[in-house]
């Protein structure tokens, strides 16, 4: 009973607050929408750039990877674009990181204490 009235009275509490946090959270993620991070694969053979809101900015090839994917094989080509898939997904994996590390600091500095691990899975 007693944790009960506990969490109505920290939500009754996030509630009173929740106008500076929303403005919390919009700042955030202004500046995650600035934030870059990279990604890569191959040994750095391609490499991804992603902003922190989950777009991606750039990728970037080794003229290896040219070269596999105009005058290779299939299977050249084939390898060539995984190594392109694989670098973008580690610079989102890297992007949904860094937003749940920037938005998890957002709330502990504005005394909400999260569950662990809730961010990364909404990401």
């Amino acid at each position: 009973m007693f944790d009960k009235l506990k969490a109505a009275t920290q939500m009754a509490g996030m509630l009173k607050d929740l106008p500076k946090l929303q403005a919390k959270i919009e700042e955030v993620r202004a500046r995650l929408a600035t934030t870059r991070v990279e990604g890569s694969s191959g040994g750095g053979a391609v490499k991804a750039v992603a902003f922190c809101d989950i777009r991606i900015d750039t990728v970037t090839l080794d003229p290896s990877v040219f070269r596999g994917l105009a005058n290779g094989s299939s299977a050249d080509q084939s390898y060539a674009n995984r190594l392109i898939a694989e670098a973008v997904n580690d610079a989102l994996a890297r992007a949904r990181a860094r937003m749940a590390e920037e938005l998890g600091r957002a709330a502990t500095d504005s005394g909400i204490d999260l569950p662990a691990g809730l961010l990364e899975r909404l990401g």
